[in-house]
Order: C-alpha cells, then sequence, then structure tokens
C-alpha cells in the first residue's frame, strides 16, 4: 500500500476536524461530486511523481458551512490512470494507452479537507490532503487457466537498471536526449509464458544538463515507457533481445519539492 500526503496549510488534520465537528454536517455526495473533481485536479497538480488519479465517486462528503465560505470533508474513491502526473493533464482528459500491455489495476481513496467561498465558487483551496492506494492487478488478471503469468512488481527501483539500457538505446536514436538520466522507476510488470519473459516499465527521466546546448529540452522533464523482451530461459537480465521504448518530454516549471 502506498501514501501521499500533503498539507497545504498551517492547521494540523484533527485540530481542524475537532474544532468543527460541533457545525459539521453531512452533504449530498452526488452534488458535490463537480466539486470534487476540481479538488482533485489540484491535488494531482501538486504531486512530483506517480500517476493521475481519476475520480470514481464521492463516498462520503460532510460540510461544515459559515457565512462567507463552506469548508468541506470529503472522502473520494480514486484510481490511478495511465497517464504521469508530469503531463499536467487534467485527469479527465487522460485517455487509456493504446497499447498491448494488461494495465495495472491501482484504486485509493483519498481524504480531503478543502475550503470553498460562497461568493465565488471557482475560488477553493485544499487544505489537506491523504491518499493510500493499493494494487489488486494479480488478484484480477491472474487465474489457473492464464497461459500468461503477470508479477507486478512492487520494488521497482531495483530494476533501474534495465530503465537505464532502455534509455541509453532512446538516447542513441535520439541525440537531444544525451543529458537526459533516470529519474524515478514508476511500474514495473513481468510477463511469463510462452517463449518468452517480457518486461514493461514505466520510469521518469530528467534533463541532467547545465548547459543550453538543448533549448528544446532544457530543464524538462519527461516520460519514457519500455519494454524489454528475454528468451524464456535466461536468467541474465543484462542482455535484452530487443527493446522498444517510447519518451514523452515535459517543458514546465519544476514542480514543488522536486
Amino acid at each position: 500500500m502506498r501514501a501521499f500526503r500533503a498539507t497545504l496549510i498551517l492547521i494540523p488534520l484533527l485540530a481542524l476536524q475537532n474544532s468543527c465537528a460541533a457545525t459539521v454536517s453531512p452533504a449530498d455526495c452526488d452534488a458535490t461530486e463537480p466539486f470534487a473533481g476540481k479538488v482533485l485536479d489540484v491535488i494531482n497538480k501538486g504531486r512530483g511523481h506517480g500517476y493521475l488519479f481519476q475520480l470514481l465517486r464521492v463516498a462520503d462528503a460532510h460540510v461544515d458551512q459559515a457565512e462567507s465560505a463552506a469548508v468541506y470533508y470529503l472522502v473520494l474513491d480514486v484510481k490511478e490512470s495511465d497517464c504521469s502526473v508530469l503531463s499536467r493533464k487534467h485527469w479527465d482528459d487522460c485517455e487509456p494507452a493504446l497499447s498491448k500491455r494488461v494495465p495495472e489495476i491501482v484504486i485509493g481513496q483519498c481524504k480531503v479537507i478543502a475550503t470553498q467561498c460562497l461568493n465565488d465558487s471557482q475560488h477553493f483551496r485544499v487544505n489537506d490532503y491523504n491518499c493510500t492506494t493499493s494494487s489488486v492487478s494479480s488478484a484480477l488478471t491472474n487465474t489457473k487457466d492464464s497461459p500468461v503469468l503477470l508479477d507486478f512488481l512492487e520494488e521497482t527501483e531495483l530494476y533501474r537498471e534495465l530503465a537505464n539500457k532502455a534509455l541509453e538505446k532512446y538516447k542513441r536514436e535520439n541525440g537531444d536526449f544525451a543529458a537526459f538520466r533516470v529519474d524515478r522507476v514508476e511500474r514495473v510488470v513481468r510477463a511469463r509464458g510462452g517463449e518468452r519473459t517480457k518486461y514493461y516499465m514505466d520510469f521518469s527521466v530528467r534533463n541532467c544538463s547545465r548547459s543550453h546546448h538543448f533549448p528544446r529540452h532544457h530543464n524538462a522533464l519527461g516520460f519514457c515507457r519500455a519494454d524489454l523482451s528475454y528468451d524464456v530461459e535466461v536468467s541474465d537480465l543484462e542482455t535484452p533481445e530487443h527493446i522498444a521504448i517510447n519518451c514523452e518530454v515535459f517543458n514546465f516549471e519544476p514542480l514543488p519539492g522536486m
């Protein structure tokens, strides 16, 4: 299980809950959903790694309403998309990846405190949030009749060298990527069965050049998807038979904390 937490104002979560306990009342979950969608977009844009959360439903909603503002206490059921948070997309604009890969299924829940100004519904802030996620892929994809066994590997950083090999191939074919390095390995899925063992990897990359020789990607971050194929009998991962990789670059100011 993974956890994501951020505090955007200096008010402890429990203290705020206790101070408002006497006036908090239930809110309609369906009616709250449009506001929850905006809140989730802010949460996504404040994260520095991982995948965009998509809203499944508002599981619970309470509100503490005053004359000029309303404080919402929301519980959001979410799932991970296939879009990196580096893309800066709105979560509703993330389309499923067109790939033969079996997607990893990660679901979670976000507990959020957000304040909305009543005289301007567009003006709000996310005070605090805490998200936890868990992969359910293995339970849903592997059956006794499956011709291919899928391993959704949690210790992704153990496979950094595979990501390095894939990126080196991409750099040989794309000269303006010479200064990029693997930043973080996000997902690793191993597929075993038939005549091949395959590793499907997602990882972020960072331009480490201190010069301006690469103006197109200066101070940029990127996201790569790589497929590495091995003979089924091979145990040495140093020599993949085939590597397919595609990278996308995002040019924007560094996210907070990165």
